[in-house]
């Protein structure tokens, strides 16, 4: 199973970082195009129609706070598939550093900025929601600090564990927004208040993150232990799962939500 197993770990990885990437990159144009275009005709309260209570003029610092985190979140869905590509960072070495130092630092600004946000106005979730923000800005900014100090004491291989765990953490803002998507469209609204303290929300609050956060040490565990039938088996599943489910996800969210955000972000037109 030893090779086989290697191999089919690293294909359905592969799979999973290729619809990942392509996903995130559309999800990156329509936060450019709907926020960014909003602010620059300076309409930001439009930043509101996708998320309830983000922008308020009374309270300007916790602004600044979700826009460098929106901001800096888009860098780390782009960048870090480009980093966890294997023949990319052998044939660039180089540029692989430089482009880690910038994924650093932009973790750094999504989690700083995320509890900020959470400090200065709390979310509209209350408590529960405030927690599992808070805590996941917390192991964003923790992995990020890790993954560069393991790679700076050169233990790459800690390092390399670190990353995987930090970009199955940067993915979760993302997949926060796909997941209601779905249940909406296949559960209606149930578990959910307007609010966002109901019982659905309050398991979203920390669903978002930890589920990925298994996968990656899971995926993590398989190449530590190719030889272990199971681990490699489990991997494979639970990877080509994640990519069926995120190429669904995209698939209703550019149709019914990012498409359309990103025409209003560009006409201005309202959604």
């Amino acid at each position: 199973m030893g090779t086989t197993g290697q191999y089919a770990v690293r294909w359905a990885a592969t799979l999973l970082v290729v619809v990942t990437w392509i996903s995130a990159a559309l999800f990156g144009a329509y936060i450019v195009a709907f926020f960014g275009g909003a602010a620059l005709r300076g309409d930001p309260e439009q930043w509101n129609a996708s998320l309830p209570a983000l922008f308020d003029r009374a309270g300007p610092v916790g602004t600044v706070a979700i826009g460098a985190h929106f901001v800096a979140g888009g860098v780390l869905l782009l960048l870090g598939p480009i980093q966890l590509i294997g023949r990319l960072r052998a044939a660039w070495p180089a540029l692989h550093r430089w482009l880690g130092r910038v994924y650093v630092v932009a973790a750094a600004v999504t989690g700083a900025g995320g509890l900020g946000f959470i400090a200065t106005r709390g979310t509209i979730g209350g408590i529960v929601m405030d927690v599992g923000f808070g805590l996941y800005g917390l192991l964003v900014v923790g992995a990020a600090v890790l993954a560069w100090q393991r790679a700076w004491s050169g233990r790459i291989a800690a390092h390399r564990a670190w990353a995987i765990r930090l970009f199955a953490l940067v993915i979760g803002s993302w997949l926060y927004r796909m997941e209601y998507g779905l249940w909406f469209l296949t559960m209606g609204k149930a578990g959910h208040v307007s609010d966002f303290h109901g019982p659905f929300d309050a398991v979203m609050a920390f669903a978002f993150y930890l589920p990925n956060l298994l996968v990656a040490e899971l995926f993590i565990r398989a190449r530590r232990r190719p030889a272990h039938a199971a681990l490699a088996i489990g991997a494979v599943v639970a990877l080509i799962a994640a990519s069926l489910f995120i190429v669904l996800a995209t698939w209703v969210f550019v149709t019914r939500f990012w498409g359309p955000g990103f025409v209003s972000g560009v006409t201005g037109t309202p959604l």
